[in-house]
């Protein structure tokens, strides 16, 4: 979920800051406000806290088809210009993932051991699950164990272990990794001359895919369309970009009612389609330029990090409590997000901000191992 600096598409920056926000904002509104079911009141204002509040897994379909577009998409001209390395490739994607997700893992065990101490006594073993489904339960509570950091350090999460403690949100993470691996493999099976490079890529491709459960492999299919649809540029037009807009509003709304994978890859697959479009209309500048850089920028690690933190002032400030809809909890939402924000901005100054250092600092060491091999060699 990357863009080059020097290539940045404005829009496609707001769209992810947007919905990094948008993950917040449901948990937090699944933290703060008791469901709509047993809310006293339904005024417009509520209306809307709900429907937004309730749209984070909408959003992380979003970030799928994003991904698919951005990383797919030049993968796939890499190959087309033949200048695609499974070295560089796989630099640039773990670099990518590991500077943020090993502080987050660590964090998160800082922050839930934090919260087991000043929270509810079983808080972390699933004793408020009724009231909080989105963090622990009793058949699912948060696990510190080393087996468990190191298997979603290795993206196992959802495949062999659960996610680490608290960072449910880390769900996704596995999804991300295996599509970047499992997508180049099946490219090359259609794009590359040897036919016995061919054939060893669509096994491989398909063992990758067939190591994943079913649903995170169906839900590669919206960061496919992203690749595919990034692949076929589309010339600036403002009117089919709204109506792609439109396509993807009603897209929300049937994902959202369904609740089904069928209803995430329509989303994702539309939401992917329109990304076409979004990229070709014109840059603004000014305060939204401004906006969807900075918002882009930290939606990786404002989505890693932020629900441990947040679960564990919900623990030792709040819990069990939870509010009525209205100002008062309007504005409790909008401190904590002013805080979320704060601690991602943060985590993302002191480690993704050196993305670019870690990469490098690993290419080295690459062609330092490839000049070991080298030199043993008769």
């Amino acid at each position: 979920m990357e863009q080059s600096r020097k290539h940045r598409l404005q829009h496609l920056d707001m769209l992810r800051g947007l919905c990094a926000l948008g993950v917040v904002v449901s948990h937090l509104r699944s933290l703060l406000v008791v469901p709509y079911a047993e809310a006293h009141r339904h005024s417009v204002v509520d209306l809307i806290l709900f429907t937004l509040g309730g749209l984070g897994h909408e959003c992380v379909i979003a970030f799928f088809a994003l991904s698919g577009f951005l990383v797919g998409g030049s993968t796939l001209a890499a190959m087309r210009a033949g200048r695609f390395s499974w070295a560089d490739y796989g630099v640039a994607r773990l670099s990518r993932l590991w500077t943020v997700l090993l502080p987050a893992l660590a964090l998160t065990a800082l922050l839930d051991f934090a919260g087991s101490a000043l929270g509810p006594a079983g808080a972390y073993q699933g004793a408020l699950a009724a009231t909080i489904p989105s963090g622990p339960t009793p058949t699912e509570p948060a696990n510190h164990s080393l087996a468990t950091f190191l298997g979603n350090l290795m993206f196992l999460q959802t495949i062999d272990t659960p996610v680490f403690g608290s960072n449910r949100p880390l769900w996704s993470l596995a999804n991300e990794a295996w599509y970047y691996l499992a997508f180049p493999l099946l490219a090359f099976a259609f794009f590359h001359r040897a036919p016995l490079v061919r054939a060893l890529c669509a096994a491989a491709g398909l063992l990758a895919l067939g190591s994943m459960p079913v649903e995170m492999t169906l839900l590669g299919l919206p960061w496919i369309a992203g690749a595919l649809a990034a692949d076929h540029p589309a010339r600036p037009s403002l009117a089919r970009a709204l109506l792609g807009a439109a396509a993807t509003v009603a897209a929300v709304g049937a994902a959202h009612a369904w609740r089904t994978i069928v209803g995430d890859i329509i989303l994702g697959c539309a939401i992917a389609f329109w990304l076409r479009d979004l990229a070709a209309v014109r840059p603004i500048g000014g305060l939204y330029a401004g906006a969807a850089q900075g918002l882009s920028d930290i939606s990786y690690t404002l989505y890693a990090v932020h629900f441990p933190l947040l679960l564990m002032l919900w623990f030792w400030l709040l819990a069990p409590e939870q509010s009525e809809p209205g100002f008062a909890v309007l504005a409790r939402m909008a401190l904590l997000m002013a805080v979320a924000l704060a601690y991602a901005t943060a985590v993302w100054f002191l480690f993704e901000r050196r993305t670019d250092a870690v990469r490098g600092w690993m290419r080295q060491r690459l062609r330092g191992f490839r000049l070991v091999l080298s030199a043993r060699r008769p």
